[in-house]
C-alpha cells in the first residue's frame, strides 16, 4: 500500500508526465507544420496582415483600418497580441501563425485542467490529447484567425466557473468575468455567447436562484460594459466617432436584423460538429453517456454549456465551421470520458472502430479528388492521397489491438493527418491561395504615388503584399474611372472584363500580366487605349 507521503508525491509526478506527454503531443502535432512555410491566404488571413501593417504604419492603434476604411468586423485586441509577438519574431507571417500555436496551446492546458477537475486525471489527459488531434482543431490550429485564441478564453472561463460553482471562490468568480471580457475583446459580443449566456441560464433553469445570486451578474456586466465604455470614449477622444457609427449599423442593428435570414440551415451546425469531432466522434457521444451515468453533476455543467451556446450561434445568420472552434474542449472533455472508459474494456466495437476508418477513406479520397481536379493530377497529391489510404488500412488493423493501443495508435494517425494535410500538401495549395505574386507584382509596377485600382473585390485581399492603399472601383465603373487616371494601374478579374471593354477584347497595353488567386483570374493592366 502507497504511504501517506507517497501519495501526494506519485501525483505530482503523473501530473508533470501528463504536462510533458501534452506538450510533446503540440509540438509533434501542431509546432512542427510551422517549418513549412505558407503566405497568408485570401481572405481572411490577408485581411488580418492588412490591417496589422496598417496600424504599424500609421500609428492608429484604437481603430482597426483597411484598404484606409475603418474595420468594425473585429476589435483591435488581436492585432495588438500579433504586433506584440511580431516586435520578438518579426512581422510577418510566422507572428501570425505563432500566436495561433499559442494559443492553441493555452486552450489544450485548459481543456486538460477542465478535464482533470470534471472527470479526474486520467480523462483529463485524455480529453487535452483528444482536443490536439481533433478535425477542428488541427484545421484552426493553423490558420491565422483569432478563433482559437478565443477558444482558449472561452475553456478557461469555464475553468474557473466550475471552481467557483464547487467552492464558492471569489478569485475564480473574477477569473470567470475577466476571461468573459478576455473573449469579448479579441472577437466582440459573441463571445459571451459561449461562456456568460449559459453561466446565467443555467441556475436561472435550476430555479436556483441563490447560484445566479452568487455569479454577481451585475458586477461582471458592468465590469463588460464599462470596459466597452472606456474604449468607445477613447476612440471618440482620437477623433474617431464615423468608426463607433459604422459598428452600431453594420455590426449591431445589421447583424441583428439578418440574423432572421439565414443562408445554411438552423441545423447546419448540429451536421457539421461530428465531422469536425473526427476521429474521436463515437468516443465522444458513448462518454457523454457514460459521464452522465456516472458523474451527473459534472455532465450537466459540460453538456449545459455546450447545448446553450450551440443553440445560441445557430440563431446567428453567418455560419463558419470556424464558429464551433470554442466549443470543441466540452466536446473533448466527454471524449475523454469515452477514452477512459474504453481502456477499461476488453475490446472495440465495431461501430467505434470502423467510424475513424471510413473518416481517414474519406479524406484520402478528397485529396485525391482534389488534385485531380484543382492540383492538375500532380503526383505528390496523389501520394499523399496514397499516405492517407494506406493509414486508413492500418487504422482498421488496429481495431483488432486491445483498447489502449487502439487509442494511442489513432491519437499516432491523427498526427500523421496534420503532416500530411497541413505540412505537405500545403506547400501545394499555397500558390492557389496566397496573394503574394499578384501583391508583390503590384508594388513593383505600382511605386510610389502611381494610382492603383482593384476591380469589385473584396476589400483588402491584396494590399499586405503589395504594401500600399488602392482605389476601390465597381466593375461598372472602371471605364469611366480610368478615363480620369490614364496613369493607373488596374487590377481586374478576367471575368469582369466585358465591363470595361464591351467588345470583349483586351486592346494591346504596355502592361499586361496575368495572375491566379484563389481560381480566380486577375488581369494588372496598364497604358491601355482609351
Amino acid at each position: 500500500m502507497m504511504s501517506p507521503v507517497a501519495a501526494p508525491a506519485a501525483g505530482r509526478d503523473a501530473f508533470w508526465r501528463d504536462a510533458a506527454l501534452l506538450v510533446l503531443a503540440l509540438l509533434a502535432v501542431h509546432a512542427l507544420n510551422l517549418a513549412v512555410h505558407r503566405d497568408l491566404w485570401v481572405q481572411d488571413e490577408a485581411r488580418y496582415g492588412e490591417v496589422l501593417r496598417e496600424m504599424l504604419e500609421s500609428g492608429r492603434w484604437l481603430v482597426p483600418h483597411l484598404n484606409g476604411f475603418p474595420y468594425p468586423d473585429k476589435p483591435p485586441v488581436y492585432f495588438w497580441l500579433v504586433a506584440a509577438l511580431g516586435a520578438l519574431t518579426g512581422q510577418g507571417e510566422l507572428a501570425f501563425r505563432l500566436f495561433t500555436l499559442l494559443s492553441t496551446v493555452a486552450a489544450t492546458f485548459g481543456t486538460w485542467v477542465l478535464g482533470r477537475r470534471l472527470a479526474g486525471p486520467a480523462a483529463g489527459r485524455w480529453a487535452a490529447l483528444c482536443f490536439v488531434t481533433l478535425f477542428g482543431t488541427l484545421v484552426v490550429g493553423q490558420i491565422a484567425r483569432m478563433d482559437m485564441t478565443l477558444c482558449a478564453t472561452c475553456v478557461w472561463a469555464w475553468v474557473a466557473l466550475h471552481a467557483h460553482e464547487t467552492r464558492r471562490s471569489r478569485a475564480a468568480l473574477v477569473g470567470f468575468w475577466l476571461a468573459s471580457a478576455a473573449g469579448v475583446a479579441i472577437k466582440g459580443p459573441i463571445a459571451l455567447l459561449f461562456t456568460v449566456l449559459p453561466a446565467l441560464l443555467r441556475p436561472l433553469g435550476a430555479r436556483d436562484w441563490a447560484g445566479f445570486a452568487a455569479l454577481k451578474p451585475l458586477h461582471g456586466l458592468g465590469l463588460l460594459v464599462g470596459g466597452v465604455l472606456a474604449w468607445i470614449a477613447a476612440v471618440w477622444l482620437d477623433g474617431e466617432s464615423a468608426y463607433l457609427v459604422t459598428i452600431w449599423n453594420e455590426q449591431l442593428v445589421g447583424r441583428a436584423v439578418n440574423s432572421w435570414s439565414h443562408r445554411e440551415p438552423v441545423w447546419f451546425y448540429v451536421t457539421l460538429l461530428p465531422v469536425l469531432l473526427m476521429p474521436w466522434t463515437g468516443l465522444a457521444v458513448s462518454g457523454a453517456r457514460t459521464f452522465w451515468q456516472a458523474e451527473p453533476a459534472a455532465a450537466r455543467f459540460v453538456l449545459a454549456c455546450l447545448l446553450v451556446a450551440l443553440f445560441a450561434i445557430s440563431a446567428i445568420s453567418g455560419k463558419l465551421f470556424i464558429y464551433l472552434q470554442p466549443l470543441l474542449p466540452l466536446c473533448a472533455v466527454l471524449a475523454g470520458v469515452g477514452c477512459t472508459t474504453l481502456r477499461a474494456q476488453s475490446r472495440i466495437g465495431t461501430e467505434q472502430a470502423l467510424l475513424p476508418v471510413v473518416w481517414f477513406t474519406l479524406l484520402a479520397g478528397g485529396i485525391g479528388w482534389g488534385t485531380h481536379d484543382v492540383l492538375g493530377n500532380n503526383p505528390r497529391g496523389f501520394a499523399l492521397a496514397t499516405i492517407l489510404g494506406l493509414c486508413a488500412i492500418l487504422g482498421f488493423r488496429l481495431s483488432r489491438q486491445p483498447p489502449r493501443r487502439w487509442l494511442i495508435g489513432w491519437t499516432g494517425l491523427s498526427a500523421v493527418v496534420s503532416w500530411v494535410v497541413f505540412g505537405a500538401l500545403i506547400t501545394l495549395v499555397n500558390p492557389l491561395y496566397s496573394g503574394k505574386p499578384l501583391g508583390e507584382a503590384i508594388a513593383r509596377l505600382a511605386p510610389g504615388s502611381r494610382p492603383v485600382a482593384i476591380v469589385h473585390s473584396t476589400r483588402g485581399i491584396l494590399n499586405y503584399y503589395a504594401g500600399r492603399l488602392m482605389t476601390e472601383v465597381e466593375r461598372t465603373d472602371i471605364a469611366a474611372w480610368y478615363l480620369l487616371h490614364p496613369d493607373a494601374l488596374v487590377v481586374i478579374q478576367s471575368a469582369h472584363l466585358s465591363y470595361w471593354f464591351p467588345e470583349g477584347k483586351v486592346p494591346a497595353c504596355t502592361t499586361d500580366e496575368t495572375y491566379s488567386v484563389e481560381l480566380k483570374e486577375y488581369r494588372v493592366l496598364a497604358g491601355c487605349p482609351r
